[in-house]
């Protein structure tokens, strides 16, 4: 019996089936990746919501530095005019915030002591206007600190004078600004290093205040830019120690009513 080799058609079907239907498998894959969207709408929606919380991040430590900025600039100063009531003894003071001069003291209510500063002339408290003369580091031109408190003596500086301070000057007079004399401190009576200015009258109450000299030890210079400081007595039973520049001290007149009626019409009658 001859044997006869015919061709596998069906094998040879079956192959090409299965090359036609991988090619339309690739087609189909192509043409679903050339016409995908390339940003799904998840993925553009995660986006947005990232730039938008990098946005909000920026502009808060924008704002941030803004405020923190000011506050440096200000180094615990304030521009608020509030006037707030504060009791120390049996006195009672309408004082505002922005002449107060440490931030713990700025609340109205019972206190021992009020630390103050004003701008001279004017008498007028921290505001941008006044910012440079409020921020000096090298001296203390146009201003006038004063702290307020209970009075623990009977007699202010100029009371004390005639008993007290007249006992412990040595050596001649030195002419002083506007009608003011200059003495030397006793250095073995507690002041070292002082000068004492007072009044040239024949009052027994003279103007009286005290000024450190420039130079510890220093013999012969009289000049000091450290401060002259002077203590008054207001209202029933306050003591306001108030101090400025040498500088200033030419206009010790002027300086001395303004402090006593800037406190004075602070107090509440």
């Amino acid at each position: 019996m001859k044997l006869v080799n015919t061709p596998s058609k069906p094998r040879a079907v079956g192959l090409r089936f299965i090359l036609a239907q991988t090619w339309l498998a690739m087609s189909d894959t192509t043409h679903t990746i050339e016409h995908a969207a390339l940003l799904s709408p998840r993925f553009v929606w995660k986006m947005t919501a990232v730039v938008a919380v990098m946005c909000l991040i920026t502009l808060a430590i924008t704002l941030t530095g803004r405020m923190v900025g000011k506050s440096i600039s200000q180094a615990g100063n304030t521009t608020d005019p509030t006037e707030l009531e504060i009791v120390i003894g049996n006195d009672v003071l309408r004082l505002p915030a922005n002449a107060i001069r440490y931030e713990n003291q700025r609340v109205a209510g019972v206190q021992a002591a009020v630390d103050m500063y004003f701008s001279w002339p004017g008498m007028e408290g921290y505001s941008e206007a006044s910012r440079n003369i409020f921020s000096q580091t090298g001296s203390a031109d146009g201003l006038v600190f004063a702290r307020i408190a209970q009075a623990t003596m009977s007699r202010d500086m100029s009371g004390r004078y005639t008993p007290i301070y007249r006992r412990l000057v040595e050596g001649a007079p030195v002419a002083g600004p506007n009608g003011l004399d200059s003495y030397r401190l006793r250095s073995g009576a507690g002041y070292a290093n002082e000068l004492m200015y007072v009044e040239r009258t024949t009052s027994e109450r003279p103007y009286t205040i005290r000024c450190l000299l420039d130079e510890p030890g220093s013999e012969t210079d009289f000049n000091t830019r450290t401060g002259c400081q002077r203590d008054i007595s207001i209202g029933q039973d306050l003591s306001v120690t108030y101090r400025f520049s040498i500088n200033l001290l030419p206009h010790w007149r002027q300086i001395e009513n303004d402090v006593r009626h800037r406190l004075e019409t602070a107090l509440v009658k």
